[in-house]
This record gives structure tokens, sequence and C-alpha cells, in this order.
């Protein structure tokens, strides 16, 4: 079987994912509880944020494909509609691979439940984001 992939669905989950982001951890959202939750020097990370910002893009790529990657093959074996199956492989992505490895990383680092859950909020819907972009511009 060949996978086909909407490359231009992968490159708006990478961009909304990219967005999402820069709402969500604004200081008038999460970002003021955020940054001190994980310590973060404000002045460091404005400082450090032009390097960080592409390497972001490109695990947001990433993640993006391989949500479309594993939602083709959810919608070829489901046979169901590729809007569901983005949305479903997404969740279950979101809470096999993405929720455990931060709940896990960030029992062992010790780190606020607080600062948990706002980076769970976040890769939730960033990875839901790019399964209905996915979904949506289907193959």
């Amino acid at each position: 079987m060949e996978v086909h992939i909407n490359l231009w669905g992968v490159l708006l989950g990478a961009v909304a994912s990219m967005v999402i982001g820069m709402i969500y951890y604004a200081d008038q959202v999460f970002g003021k509880e955020w940054k001190k939750l994980a310590k973060i020097d404000d002045k460091r990370f404005q400082k450090e944020m032009p390097k960080i910002m592409p390497q972001m893009f490109v695990a947001a790529l990433i993640t993006s494909y391989v949500v479309a990657y594993f939602m083709f093959l959810y919608q070829n074996f489901f046979q169901t509609s590729w809007l569901r199956a983005g949305v479903v492989t997404a969740l279950i992505l979101w809470l096999g691979a993405a929720a455990t490895t931060v709940f896990v990383h960030n029992a062992v680092d010790q780190r606020p439940s607080k600062l948990t859950a706002i980076s769970l909020g976040n890769r939730l819907l960033s990875i839901l984001a790019m399964g209905l972009l996915v979904g949506w511009l289907h193959p």
C-alpha cells in the first residue's frame, strides 16, 4: 500500500501549531504562569527565541507529517471520513505519545503538576489542529 499525504495539510498543521503556541504561551493566556512554574528567565528567553523558533517549526512539521501518515492508515483501515480519521488519529497520538511522554518526563523532573497540565493542553490543541487540518485537506 502506498501512503498518500497532502503536504499542504502537513504545512498548515505545522503553522497552526506555531500560531496556537504563540497565543497559548502569551503572557495574557498561560505565558506568565508557565514562565513562573518553569523558572524561565524572560530576558534569556526573548534573546534565544529567534534561534529556537526554526527548531520548533521543524518539530511541528515532523509531528504534522506523523499525524498525516497515521491518519491515512487509520482512514484506509476503518474506511471512515478523513476528518474523523484526522481527529481520532490526533487524539490517539496525543494520548499514546505526547501526553505520556510529557507526563513521565515532568514527573521524573519533579515539575509542578500545573506546569504539566499547561504543557499537555498546548500539545492537545496543537496535535488536534494538525489532525483537523490534515483531515480536512485529505490526499
